[in-house]
């Protein structure tokens, strides 16, 4: 497996929380997907887990070098876990045609969070 980028990204889980309660579900529905919110809805640190999947979306957009431009959804980035609990990145519409054409075929991530701050690490890899 080659490494062919980096990112990561550290989110203030307050700063977050404020334009949650500004925005609503506006916010939530352009952010994350259904299955994202599903998995964060009913969970005692609801914020510390959206913040962590926010902060996954931007650390992934850094590995892509698109930042929110040219036609990248938020929802084009989807974090998912598997039954025992690891998170994974599922890539579809412009990101996943960015990461294809950069040679990237798997997203790699690590994410952590305090009830303060949410970190994401993200290495686009090549498996091939």
């Amino acid at each position: 497996m080659n490494a062919i980028a980096h990112g990561i990204d550290l989110v203030e889980c307050d700063r977050l929380g404020e334009i949650i309660e500004r925005h609503g579900d506006r916010f939530l529905n352009r952010i994350f997907t259904p299955g994202e919110l599903a998995y964060s809805g009913d969970r005692k640190r609801r914020l510390e887990h959206l913040s962590a999947r926010f902060a996954a979306k931007e650390a992934v957009m850094k590995v892509l070098g698109t930042g929110w431009s040219g036609g990248v959804r938020w929802t084009d980035i989807e974090v998912t876990n598997d039954p025992a609990g690891r998170p994974s990145v599922r890539l579809s519409g412009e990101c996943a045609q960015v990461a294809s054409r950069l040679g990237i075929d798997t997203v790699l991530i690590s994410l952590t969070h305090t009830a303060g701050h949410a970190m994401a690490s993200a290495i686009g890899c090549k498996t091939t």
